[in-house]
């Protein structure tokens, strides 16, 4: 049915009322690098809904700056769509992160490409503002470490997390209800990106799963096919814990501990996430430690490294100090 035209036009001034709204005095202004996800879409719905509860009544997207990355198709098709969508919310677009950074408080930077993270967060961090950084964390794990390292050169603590981190099941075991994890295994769609290692793209969120449950301590990795021909990783964590990555078409796992078994690695869809952004904008405490997610990123390319050596075991060790010494050289890139 057509509205009446003077309930159209007043349909459309209460609309511009209301995404035009005056910021309360205890919001806290979020700012987003990057519009060629949907992560963007559903953090600005749930960040900006007049229904939100807790700390993510205090959070509202306000700016977004939406440069994507030329050389990745699906990237230069997505801006111009989600840049017109963002702006439903009341968000307003800006052609620069310096004029992001005068409009905001804290920072969402959502590039799908990890390649330019690196960049991007720089002047993010020299201005002092709170920033969660989407996976990929960065294109490259020399990359990764360059990002922390500028995070404690600037004094501002930064994370990232893929949503699977905050599956009711991978949370409980994370919290001991089954115990030390012996055994684990977690699967994930895993496409490729050619300009990232294997995992970085999209088998980040099973991996992340797998971290999650078993924690930090993975000595090696050793990468083969599963019987379907998917991509399959298999780690080894010191006490003679396993944790095993494989590419699969869903989500899901299973962890075994002490105290018996449990499934995990669901998808819990985003507003987990988003939660945990919202509580470090307000607190700048960070909910994952940075020696973790660049544990499960040396994971992942040790993975690449070990599909680079036909399935030999690779520590994590031996890649991590050679993209560290790689860092050391590139130190001038956070001045």
């Amino acid at each position: 049915m057509r509205l009446p035209l003077l309930g159209t036009a007043l349909f459309c001034l209460f609309f511009s009322i209301a995404v035009s709204a005056p910021l309360r005095a205890d919001e806290i202004r979020v700012g987003i690098i990057g519009l060629d996800t949907g992560h963007v879409i559903a953090f600005t719905k749930t960040m900006n809904d007049e229904n939100a509860e807790g700390v993510l009544k205090k959070c509202r997207v306000v700016a977004a700056y939406p440069k994507g990355s030329p050389d990745i198709e699906s990237s230069v098709s997505r801006v111009p769509k989600y840049t017109e969508e963002i702006q439903k919310f009341g968000v307003e677009i800006v052609d620069s992160i310096p004029a992001l950074l005068e409009k905001v408080d804290a920072v969402m930077l959502e590039t799908n490409d990890g390649r330019p993270h690196l960049e991007q967060v720089i002047p993010v961090l020299k201005a002092g503002k709170r920033v969660f950084i989407d996976k990929p964390i960065a294109g490259s794990l020399t990359d990764s470490i360059l990002i922390f390292k500028a995070s404690e050169k600037y004094g501002v603590p930064l994370f990232s997390s893929s949503s699977l981190r905050y599956g009711p099941g991978t949370q409980e075991v994370r919290a001991g209800a089954i115990g030390t994890v012996k055994h684990c295994q977690t699967g994930s769609p895993a496409s490729l990106e050619k300009t990232h290692p294997d995992l970085f793209w999209y088998g980040i969120h099973g991996v992340e799963s797998l971290f999650t449950a078993m924690g930090t301590g993975c000595e090696s990795v050793a990468r083969s096919k599963s019987e379907e021909g998917m991509i399959r990783v298999e780690g080894k964590w010191g006490g003679g814990r396993v944790g095993i990555f494989e590419e699969r078409k869903g989500y899901g796992g299973i962890a075994k501990g002490e105290k018996g078994e449990k499934d995990i690695g669901t998808y819990p869809g985003y507003g987990p996430l988003v939660v945990e952004i919202g509580k470090y904008f307000e607190t700048g405490k960070i909910p994952v430690q940075p020696k973790e997610t660049l544990e499960i990123y040396a994971f992942m390319e040790a993975a690449d490294e070990s599909k680079r050596q036909n399935g030999a075991e690779v520590t994590l060790k031996s890649v991590m100090k050679k993209a560290e010494a790689v860092a050391e050289k590139r130190m001038a890139d956070i001045e």
